[in-house]
């Protein structure tokens, strides 16, 4: 008997790493800064880590969606899969969302802090609004054309933070933002590639894993530095 097609699709496999490789980093990153926001109660800190924490449960739904699936395979259980998969998709795009309201909200607070509430209610219904609306009428372009600005901005803003800040060590921060950002947009140009561009697909997942690691060595690195300067 012939093995199922899903254990010959190298872009399953790849994906199903790179989902596992970023949901540790984002998770590590979250934990390891904890420590230092609570010593310092910093609200840009607070945000930066939340947004690790919302894109590590994105890629733990991707991961976790897949191993639900193998391990249907391999225990030949027959489910409605339809079901589970409408309800990853809408807990996907809630903590994709949720993932650059956190990143945006962080960098407007560096800029407008007194003018931005405390709680971050509103953008959670924010989010979960939106993510309603294009699960039910199944506007994936909706999602799509919302992404690419809002990330664009998030540039911008990292753009002014940067020229507004005068200290190395917030200008490192501003470098994982950028990073940030480029592998948010990789994820969304992954969305509008065809599933028959296989290639360009996995080139998207390695350098996407690539981003997440440079991102996590930057952190650690910057951890390692003491208040004054001095390596630990």
């Amino acid at each position: 008997m012939p093995p199922p097609r899903i254990f010959l699709n190298t872009n399953f496999w790849i994906e199903l790493v790179y989902s596992f490789v970023t949901l540790i980093s984002c998770l590590v990153i979250y934990f390891k800064t904890n420590e230092i926001y609570k010593l310092s109660s910093h609200k840009g800190l607070k945000y930066f880590r939340l947004t690790f924490l919302f894109l590590g449960i994105t890629y733990s739904l991707r991961f976790f969606a897949r191993m639900f699936l193998l391990n249907l395979i391999f225990s030949g259980t027959m489910i409605p899969v339809r079901n589970f998969s409408g309800l990853t998709s809408f807990l996907l795009l809630y903590t994709n969302f949720m993932t650059l309201f956190y990143l945006l909200y962080g960098l407007s607070n560096k800029i407008v802090s007194k003018s931005l509430p405390e709680s971050t209610d509103v953008l959670h219904m924010v989010a979960i609004l939106l993510s309603s609306a294009i699960w039910f009428l199944n506007l994936r372009r909706i999602f799509i054309l919302l992404n690419l600005p809002l990330m664009i901005y998030i540039l911008y803003l990292g753009y002014l933070n940067y020229k507004k800040s005068k200290k190395k060590k917030a200008s490192k921060f501003h470098i994982i933002y950028f990073l940030l950002v480029v592998f948010l947009m990789l994820n969304v140009f992954d969305i509008l590639i065809p599933d028959f561009f296989r290639n360009l697909q996995n080139l998207i997942y390695l350098s996407s894993i690539s981003i997440i690691l440079i991102i996590l060595y930057k952190v650690f690195k910057i951890l390692s530095v003491d208040p004054n300067g001095k390596k630990e």
